[in-house]
């Protein structure tokens, strides 16, 4: 047999070659978030269950379950002290990536707090701002990344590193005022090159994490605490395995509990931040024309829809017309072809978001399962219209 018959024979007999974690991404994703104080592997099997195959997950509220002598965040130790990563708490999280892989779940690990960028909810109410205005900050969150993805790199769950969980560089010195309204290029132009250029500190992480981790997919959040508005300024990296990615919670005076019966869906709505808010008229039209930048910048550069990811939507459950929303948002981010995950699945410490729920108040099974520790069962979570349409949207019978 001549050589390169023969090659092709073995070639042909050999196994196929494991799907590389970018592979995941090729085809349209739904999912949604974990954000919880402990993980459980009952949840993953829950999730399962319902039909979802991707989790966005947050790690840092885990206090709970650690050994006494583990201080500070998770991962990142003490505030204003990072040094290296909590080995412990490497081990923990890799535990729970198991439970998501046995289960069938893969994971986009996000960030909540890095060194210089503390949980406002971990820092009295404040959000920390030092890593859009420090190089020393930013260092340190870099080197943060660049050992976690060194000590999960290859595991079989992952197939995203989400850097910075809604960054805000434009909250930080010179403020920009108002995405919605104000000038984006002009207020960029001002802060390139500083530490409160995004962009920059994306090439530097991306750069310094693909030392480590040439294949699992990094997924990066547009600024103003991830508005499809801030693509504007953001800017596409030279990497084929970066995801870029938006959060849907407009008119956020709709969809949060600020609402407080004030607003419908669909209706008109103050939309923009403070007293340069405009009133704008929302329905599924003004949803689509809200995304708007994210398409044309996709356009712009050549974007793939496999690569865009809105990494959150959400509303209120019990807001008026939360449902007809819900079902909106999705029905607009299907056409575009972009990947989604919806906040949130089961969290036990906010149920406004949970839509297995549905549209009123929980009961009192459901309030001393959480003051017990426990999460709550098929006791508490039945078939509602929200819940079905989750349901069916993950399931792709949309």
């Amino acid at each position: 047999m001549r050589l390169g018959a023969l090659v092709l024979a073995c070639l042909a007999l050999a196994p196929p070659a494991p799907d590389r974690p970018i592979d995941f991404w090729s085809t349209q994703r739904r999912g949604t978030n974990f954000f919880n104080e402990l993980e459980r592997r009952e949840r993953f099997d829950a999730a399962r269950a319902f039909g979802i195959a991707l989790v966005r997950l947050a790690p840092n509220k885990w206090l709970n379950g650690r050994p006494a002598d583990h201080q500070g965040d998770f991962l990142i130790g003490r505030p204003g002290a990072f040094t290296d990563i909590d080995r412990g708490d490497v081990a923990y999280l890799r535990r729970v990536l198991d439970d998501a892989h046995a289960t069938g779940i893969r994971v986009v690990l996000t960030m909540l707090s890095l060194p210089g960028a503390r949980w406002s909810q971990h820092n009295h109410g404040v959000e920390e701002r030092r890593l859009w205005k420090d190089p020393a900050a930013q260092d340190q969150a870099i080197a943060c990344w660049t050992e976690l993805a060194a000590a999960l790199n290859g595991h079989p769950a992952l197939v995203g590193y989400n850097l910075r969980n809604e960054p805000s560089p434009e909250l930080a010195p010179p403020r920009f005022a108002d995405w919605y309204t104000g000038d984006y290029l002009k207020w960029y132009e001002r802060v390139r090159g500083t530490p409160a250029d995004l962009n920059l500190f994306y090439r530097k992480a991306v750069a310094a994490i693909r030392r480590v981790d040439p294949e699992t997919p990094i997924v990066l959040d547009s600024g103003f605490y991830a508005t499809p508005w801030a693509f504007k300024v953001l800017e596409p990296l030279d990497d084929d395995k970066t995801i870029y990615s938006f959060h849907m919670y407009e008119p956020y005076a709709y969809t949060s509990r600020n609402n407080r019966g004030r607003y419908t869906y669909p209706g008109t709505i103050p939309t923009g931040e403070g007293d340069t808010a405009v009133a704008v008229k929302w329905d599924r039209q003004q949803i689509d024309a809200f995304v708007a930048p994210v398409a044309e910048w996709q356009a712009k550069h050549h974007i793939p829809s496999s690569r865009i990811f809105a990494g959150e939507l959400g509303v209120v459950r019990t807001n008026a017309g939360a449902i007809d929303y819900m079902r909106d948002v999705i029905a607009v981010l299907n056409a575009h072809g972009w990947h989604w995950a919806f906040y949130g699945f089961r969290e036990d410490g906010w149920d406004a978001m949970d839509y297995e729920l549905g549209t009123g108040t929980p009961g009192a099974k459901y309030w001393d399962a959480i003051e017990h520790g426990r999460m709550p069962g098929p006791e508490v979570y039945t078939a509602n219209p929200f819940s079905d349409l989750l349901r069916r949207a993950v399931n792709r019978h949309d």
